[in-house]
Parts: structure tokens; sequence; C-alpha cells
């Protein structure tokens, strides 16, 4: 005689487990947060430093394209 294994149940969600997937990503946010601004303003910061691009002010023509 076989018998069919039993699936185990799922265990129903509680209060709690809102609670520690919004402290997950709470976590997560602060840890990873500076880490990707650091990394975007390093990819889209101008390569000259904040005084020449003063000194050479923004009234330069745009080129065509």
């Amino acid at each position: 005689m076989r018998v069919k294994a039993r699936r185990p149940r799922t265990r129903r969600s509680t209060p709690g487990d809102a609670s520690v997937a919004l402290i997950m990503a709470v976590m997560m946010t602060l840890v990873f947060g500076p880490v990707i601004g650091v990394h975007l303003i390093a990819a889209f910061a101008a390569d000259v430093p904040p005084q020449e691009m003063v000194a050479r002010g923004s009234g330069a023509a745009l080129p065509p394209g």
C-alpha cells in the first residue's frame, strides 16, 4: 500500500512578519542608500573641480546637435 506524503502546512503570516519586513527594508535602505548615492555621484559628476566650473561660467553657447 502506497501512502502519499503530506505537504507541510504553510505557516500563516502574523502581524510581526510585516514589522520584520519593514525593519529589514529600512535597514537595507540605510546601509545601501549611501553606497548607491556615492556611486551615482562618481559616475555622473563632472571631471573638473567645482572651482574651475564656476570660473568658466555658464554663459557658453551649447554646440549644435
